[in-house]
């Protein structure tokens, strides 16, 4: 945006305003799409404004001049195509969407409207917790699935035998936990996903100050 100061119809000074990304974005955005993420950059800003800033984040799609309500429109319009999508975002006029998106997540720093209208809150300002949370959901997921085969299995293992009295009832008393002890072990598991990224980000900080 350029702002021209004028002095008895003379133009005397020229100022140039422009959004400067996040020291994070380019790298979530990178690590997004290597994840097989799709990003888009949905933004109310004026497309030769905002293409300049698609061009610094790289390889993300551009919908640009659109109002709040157009962007509830692009996401349930992506909806329908049969896509999940998440919408990550921090001002009032982002709520529609972040209602809307199959998961709505919020900058810590946005606003009330913004942080009420999202499914997932971020406690700070790093975009590359969109990531990490995105990491949690699928290992979650995957930890719910283990812990139901784990509880199907014991089932069709202990039930049987306990019926056709081949165990005694010690055994069966001790089983009983033992079980739920793997279920609480396995989802314990989920606090390795906060120590790996922890890793990965000390590693590139050693790589790009070496």
């Amino acid at each position: 945006t350029t702002l021209h100061c004028a002095i008895d119809g003379v133009e005397r000074l020229r100022l140039t305003a422009a959004d400067r990304l996040r020291p994070d974005a380019a790298e979530v955005v990178s690590q997004l799409r290597a994840d097989g993420i799709h990003v888009t950059l949905l933004t109310g800003d004026r497309e030769p404004v905002a293409r300049r800033i698609a061009e610094q984040l790289g390889g993300v799609r551009l919908i640009a001049d659109v109002r709040p309500e157009d962007k509830d429109r692009v996401i349930a319009e992506l909806q329908r195509r049969g896509e999940r999508v998440a919408m990550v975002g921090d001002g009032i006029n982002d709520a529609p969407a972040l209602v809307r998106a199959d998961v709505g997540i919020a900058v810590g720093s946005g606003t009330d409207v913004s942080i009420a209208s999202a499914d997932i809150v971020l406690m700070t300002t790093e975009l590359l917790r969109v990531r990490d949370a995105a990491a949690l959901s699928r290992r979650t997921l995957r930890a719910i699935r283990q812990n139901i085969g784990l509880s199907i299995t014991y089932n069709l293992i202990m039930v049987p035998l306990a019926m056709a009295a081949l165990i005694t009832p010690l055994v069966a008393a001790i089983s009983m936990p033992l079980s739920s002890l793997a279920v609480i072990g396995n989802s314990a598991r989920l606090r390795s996903v906060f120590k790996g990224r922890a890793r990965e980000r000390a590693a590139a900080q050693q790589i790009s100050r070496g």
